[in-house]
């Protein structure tokens, strides 16, 4: 008898160019599916069924039935069991089709990642921090709020929340909301500074599941806390990573590159190595929250494209070791989708497609770029359903609202083609203001 595996999400989505999905929560794995191959994982997602039952209402004969139960049995996605089990999943909520009509280009019925700020409390200063309030006051979802929001996200089958701050850690019922996620089947991952861990919230986080990423802006003590704004933080983080080797944890560490480290990504890359990161991430800094009163640390678009190939070639030297992830930096890659729709003349990126963010009064946003901007506020999630803000028609600038005849340098560009900084359009509000301006790098 075969059962699916508890960790693993199935999302159905006909309408997103036939798109049949399963997720395994704790791999990170996702893998795409037929129809009837998303059927027969839907038939044993929440009890048992033996091979019989499936073959019977199957259009697979027995051969290829039994080829996809043995990949699935293989990426652990089946579970094949000798006794009857049965797992309470909570049924997905119900999408009327007609939801979709109004908007030119698909999109997914819900997010597929998350970013959610629970608090604004911090206890550094960092010049770059982007979820910066302007009202300068105190905000925490409650953990009432969360585990509302939370049941929503497994309804709506999302497959990854971030939880972010602020500092996370300064909640003041962290405890409580980590113990809510522990069940949850949505990859979790936290973002923090790493001054607030000790060996009770190493030991929440690793019987939650929760991936903490830790940031980390400078190989040295000096440069780190002059990007924090704290002196003897960067001694509290390294504290926090001989904590995090000591438990085993699986954890990542974010670097923000900047004119002060720019030259020393390596040096950094061997820090984390050296505290059994399994993974670093290098970003690049924009123009948003407190970073609009430090510009100085941000190096030019010429110097950022220098780092790229450094960067690639880091990836390959220290693959055995660690992780370098690029996936971000520099660009926010455009979904395969996205280059497609702009081929019939439609603008689309991630955000209002795939994903959104929740800031920590509740508010929801298309992007992390954008986060407390008013003029980009799509409803609040203690107020509403997430089903009811992901439909509202004020997504239409992200769903086939804007057309490539609609920008004001891009769409005579002769490059365009092989851009694909054009695709974002939230880069441009920043630094302009306008919606349908160019790249700043071409502005």
């Amino acid at each position: 008898m075969y059962v699916l595996n508890s960790d693993v999400v199935l999302r159905a989505e006909p309408q997103y160019y036939g798109t049949y999905a399963a997720f395994d929560s704790k791999a990170v794995i996702t893998e795409f599916l037929s129809e009837e191959e998303f059927e027969i994982l839907k038939m044993v997602s929440k009890k048992t069924i033996d091979k019989s039952k499936i073959i019977r209402n199957t259009k697979l004969n027995e051969k290829d039935l039994n080829a996809f139960l043995k990949k699935m049995q293989d990426l652990r996605f089946l579970d094949k069991v000798d006794e009857k089990i049965e797992i309470e999943r909570p049924d997905p909520i119900k999408i009327d089709p007609e939801d979709f009509k109004p908007f030119p280009v698909p999109f997914l019925s819900a997010p597929t990642t998350l970013d959610l700020f629970i608090t604004s409390r911090c206890n550094l200063n960092c010049v770059h921090c982007f979820s910066d309030m302007e009202d300068n006051a105190l905000h925490d979802l409650s953990h009432s709020e969360l585990e509302s929001i939370f049941d929503q996200l497994e309804s709506m089958r999302v497959f990854e929340v971030r939880i972010n701050g602020g500092e996370p850690f300064l909640h003041p019922e962290i405890d409580k909301i980590l113990v809510s996620l522990e069940k949850r089947r949505f990859r979790r991952v936290i973002l923090t500074n790493g001054t607030m861990l000790d060996e009770k919230k190493v030991r929440l986080l690793k019987r939650t599941n929760t991936i903490p990423t830790i940031s980390m802006n400078d190989s040295n003590p000096e440069g780190h806390d002059a990007f924090t704004g704290v002196e003897g933080s960067f001694d509290k983080t390294i504290k926090t990573l001989r904590l995090l080797q000591k438990n085993q944890m699986q954890y990542g560490i974010n670097t923000c590159l900047h004119n002060k480290n720019i030259e020393r990504y390596e040096e950094i890359i061997k820090l984390a190595i050296k505290y059994d990161a399994f993974r670093i991430a290098f970003l690049d800094l924009k123009l948003t929250g407190r970073m609009k009163h430090h510009k100085e640390w941000i190096p030019t678009y010429e110097e950022y494209e220098k780092q790229i190939p450094r960067l690639a070639i880091a990836r390959l030297k220290y693959k055995r070791k660690i992780d370098v992830s690029l996936d971000v930096f520099r660009y926010c890659r455009p979904l395969e989708e996205s280059i497609q729709e702009a081929n019939n003349g439609f603008i689309s990126c991630s955000a209002g497609k795939a994903r959104l963010s929740i800031d920590s009064k509740g508010d929801v946003y298309p992007c992390n770029l954008v986060i407390s901007d008013p003029e980009w506020n799509m409803g609040n999630a203690t107020r509403k359903k997430l089903k009811d803000i992901w439909f509202s028609k004020k997504w239409m600038p992200f769903r086939g609202g804007v057309r490539i005849e609609d920008l004001k340098k891009c769409r005579n560009c002769k490059d365009r083609k092989d851009c694909i900084d054009f695709y974002c359009r939230l880069l441009p509000y920043l630094h302009t203001k306008d919606f349908f301006g160019p790249h700043p790098r071409c502005a």
